[in-house]
């Protein structure tokens, strides 16, 4: 038929589309003369086949390590290879991987997580990197947000208090990734080893501390999307700022006016709701040793030196040794004793004096007290009194001392 048609004068696109076929195929069989015979193709099954079901159940449970499933299908009767197998996993493993993040969830006060936002600031004329401490609570997605002068063990210690005092509890495990204030190293059977200081801490509140996994930053991807939230919501309203202490200031105004009472677009809902849901634990009331207080003697002038700066205390400390406490967060505070007696915005120059007035309140009366008149005073044994005589009786004695001359 087709060679009459080519005859007949028609071309091989006449002759494709009067047979429904395609141009290459009725070129080729004109070039051989008779149609190429169909063979069958027998699709030989895969090994791996009887296993498939099995593998990917596996991998939905958090397997993704194609030797440990290989072990497992060999002793189930599996004889191929491991290339087989990876082969299989290989386009499987990313949208398991990105399904099991996506849909982790954790249930009321079960977990925080906390991480580090690194931001540059112009200070007195030089660019300066601070850092922002997030912590997110998993169930509610209520944000605590501080910025610090640096991540230093003391300083997360520190946050870690003040965001379990704003959210009024603990939850029972917080989530980190590999921080070197949290995680030493791992050790030779391959534990972790924690900071010996940082897991008394956490010990002394009643948490657990746990790392997420290596390269897997979407362990913890809550708090992830809050530091990305902070750098696109937050940052951007920032123009100026006296302080960190002023800094730290509207990021709270932020965290209770915005962030915590937006409609959240995971939960899709607000997370301040939610937070009452959360059934937090109570932490220790007992304050832990939160950082190093620093020694100083109060000058006669009623104040204290630190980092350059001056610092007032009330009078009545002078020439005593105070302890100043730096939170690194904006803020000193000094004590005598387990006693707050002062407390400044820090200084973020150098030679500036912080003074309190009311710390130099009756300093006046105290130093120049008036003194009072005299008054008469009674005498119990008064001196022996001397008998008064004429000098004409001591005249006679001078006489008769002349004559017996």
């Amino acid at each position: 038929m087709i060679q009459e048609m080519k005859q007949k004068g028609m071309n091989i696109t006449q002759i494709a589309e009067e047979l429904g076929r395609d141009r290459k195929t009725i070129r080729k069989w004109l070039a051989n003369g008779i149609p190429s015979k169909y063979h069958r193709t027998v699709i030989q099954p895969s090994k791996l086949e009887p296993f498939k079901a099995y593998i990917r159940n596996r991998m939905d449970e958090g397997c993704l390590n194609a030797v440990v499933i290989l072990d497992e299908i060999k002793f189930q009767g599996y004889d191929g290879k491991l290339t087989t197998l990876r082969n299989y996993m290989r386009p499987i493993r990313p949208i398991v991987a990105t399904k099991a993040s996506e849909r982790y969830e954790t249930l009321p006060g079960q977990q925080a997580q906390v991480d580090w936002g690194q931001f540059t600031v112009h200070w007195n004329g030089k660019a300066k990197r601070i850092y922002a401490f997030v912590m997110v609570l998993g169930y509610s997605r209520m944000m605590y947000l501080e910025f610090t002068e640096d991540e230093k063990l003391e300083t997360l210690i520190g946050c870690h208090t003040r965001a379990m005092e704003y959210f009024g509890g603990r939850t029972d495990i917080c989530l980190y990734d590999n921080m070197k204030t949290v995680v030493t190293g791992v050790d030779n059977k391959g534990e972790i080893v924690w900071n010996e200081r940082f897991a008394k801490f956490a010990s002394h509140h009643g948490f657990i501390i746990k790392r997420c996994r290596p390269y897997r930053p979407r362990t913890k991807g809550k708090v992830e999307n809050g530091i990305g939230y902070v750098r696109k919501n937050f940052w951007p309203r920032i123009k100026t700022f006296t302080s960190l202490a002023d800094l730290n200031a509207q990021a709270r105004w932020w965290i209770d006016k915005v962030a915590n009472i937006r409609m959240h677009g995971t939960t899709h809902e607000i997370p301040s709701d939610r937070w009452q849901k959360e059934c937090l634990k109570p932490f220790n009331q007992i304050p832990f040793a939160q950082v190093d207080r620093h020694d100083r003697k109060v000058s006669n002038d009623a104040v204290i030196c630190y980092e350059a700066n001056r610092y007032s205390v009330p009078f009545k400390f002078i020439g005593s040794i105070v302890q100043i406490q730096d939170d690194k967060n904006g803020r000193i505070r000094i004590f005598s004793g387990d006693k707050i007696i002062a407390e400044h915005i820090k200084e973020t120059g150098r030679n500036r004096l912080s003074v309190n007035k009311k710390h130099f309140e009756g300093i006046r009366t105290a130093s120049f007290k008036q003194v009072p008149q005299p008054l008469p005073r009674l005498i119990t044994n008064p001196a022996p009194e001397v008998a008064e005589r004429d000098l004409s009786f001591y005249e006679q004695f001078s006489d008769e001392a002349v004559s017996i001359q």
